[in-house]
């Protein structure tokens, strides 16, 4: 079995995110691709079946589950697409991969022939409202708390922004996220995440995980903790920012196009492009192939 490696929402050709892509020639089972997607180790793989000339069935395995979509094995799977399996690489070209979280379009940018881009639709947004800093759950039936800002290391008056008035929120583009403001970029990269709470947390509420952000002199910067579905950080992630993308829209902070930079402290700075209006939010960025893995 050959697994292509790329990293995507590379920055500046360096830092980017690291996923799995198979090419699917023939019928494979749930449980293999989930065997295969441990083997590889990366946070996700996607596992790619053509159906036609513009469409393609896709599914995303971390190593311990399924998830509905991901936005950086999207673009490196269509990364991939873009360079060896379409011949007439001019202009734009528009796909569509059918995913558990819907069918949504791909547009892939060529540049002297060479992918430049891969922009991907994101699932209509959906707002699950805003939670205060406290999560309330009942265990033995008794009441208990837990505290977003004790999972992540921080003390409470960190949570929220310098300049805007506003809450952790749980929205999906896609896949479930938990957003959490803090007040500036040092206390962004000074987290200590426990994993052990956020995944509680995140159990609670349905959640994948948390996105952490900030905005400083107008740049978005974020990190992501997803420990309940076996991934503790990435240094990229597409569709907790289109999520982020629908927040900041629905609260006036941002519109049309802005960029975000993850993976700072973890020495992959990378950088997710986001457009968001009122017909929906698309994400995106570049990708490139870094190596082929046999199992």
């Amino acid at each position: 079995m050959e697994v292509v490696i790329l990293k995507s929402f590379t920055y500046n050709e360096n830092g980017g995110n690291g996923a799995g892509l198979v090419v699917v020639d023939s019928d494979m089972s749930e449980e293999q691709m989930q065997v295969i997607a441990a083997d590889v180790g990366l946070s996700e793989t996607a596992f790619l079946k053509r159906i036609d000339d513009e469409s393609f069935n896709v599914r995303f395995f971390t190593p311990v589950c399924e998830v509905e979509l991901c936005g950086h094995a999207t673009i490196a799977a269509f990364c991939y697409v873009g360079e060896k399996l379409i011949k007439n690489k001019i202009g734009s070209l528009k796909l569509y991969q059918n995913t558990k979280a819907g069918k949504l379009s791909i547009d892939i940018n060529y540049k002297d022939k060479t992918v430049e881009s891969v922009l991907m639709e994101q699932a209509s947004p959906k707002f699950y409202g805003y939670i205060d800093n406290l999560v309330n759950y009942i265990k033995n039936n008794e009441e208990q708390k837990l505290s977003i800002a004790s999972s992540l290391g921080i003390d409470a008056s960190s949570i929220g922004l310098a300049n805007y008035n506003i809450k952790p929120a749980i929205v999906s583009t896609g896949i479930k996220d938990i957003l959490v403001p803090v007040k500036d970029r040092q206390i962004l990269n000074e987290i200590k995440p426990q994993f052990d709470l956020i995944s509680k947390i995140s159990e609670i509420n349905d959640a994948t995980g948390y996105h952490v952000y900030t905005i400083d002199k107008e740049q978005v910067y974020a990190r992501n903790f997803a420990p309940f579905v076996g991934i503790n950080e990435e240094c990229a992630t597409g569709t907790s920012n289109g999520a982020l993308g629908a927040l900041l829209f629905k609260e006036n902070i941002k519109k049309g196009y802005f960029e975000v930079l993850q993976g700072e402290t973890m020495n992959e700075l990378s950088q997710v492009c986001v457009y968001v209006d009122e017909n929906g939010v698309r994400v995106g960025g570049k990708a490139k192939i870094v190596a082929l893995k046999y199992l």
